[in-house]
């Protein structure tokens, strides 16, 4: 009966939101999803950033493993380096093929008997020192005993990776 009287009185009861209240809620929802979206925008830059560095690291790594696979393979010790400057390296292996390793910055590359192949970018210093037994520094090739290699991988703005290796040819 109540609810007839009010009805046939002119007064009904209000079931929505007003203008204010949407444009509130709104604007509300607008400010915590930009907030989730910066954060979300972070991880995925801080997760690119990793990985384009890992990358690179990892090039640098598998250019040093098979520089030092390959020197090992030196034909002879004096005659078969053709060329052993710090950043160039080319000699004939077991094989009978010609091989080299050079670096341009900041490009190292492998020379396949016709042309370079990339080994690995982003190499930002890179050097070949040339030993003798004794460790001193050879006059000629015949003295070569040991081929160390230095590689430094980095990316603008990252840290860097430093490797050394050691190599000493198997037929020496």
């Amino acid at each position: 009966m109540k609810r007839q009287e009010s009805e046939l009185c002119g007064k009904q009861e209000a079931a929505g939101f007003t203008l204010v209240e949407i444009v509130i809620t709104i604007v509300l929802i607008s400010i915590i999803a930009a907030l989730a979206a910066m954060v979300i925008l972070q991880g995925v830059q801080g997760y690119s950033a990793e990985d384009q560095r890992s990358n690179i690291h990892y090039e640098a790594r598998l250019a040093m493993e098979r520089m030092t696979r390959e020197i090992r393979l030196i034909r002879n010790q004096g005659t078969d380096i053709a060329t052993m400057t710090s950043t160039n390296l080319q000699y004939t292996d077991v094989n009978g093929a010609s091989v080299g390793f050079n670096w341009t910055s900041p490009n190292l590359s492998r020379w396949n008997g016709v042309g370079y192949d990339l080994l690995a970018s982003g190499i930002t210093s890179f050097t070949f020192s040339y030993l003798q037994q004794d460790g001193v520094s050879p006059a000629t090739t015949a003295n070569v005993w040991f081929v160390d290699i230095v590689i430094t991988s980095s990316q603008p703005g990252s840290d860097s990776l430093v490797m050394h290796s050691r190599v000493h040819p198997m037929n020496f």
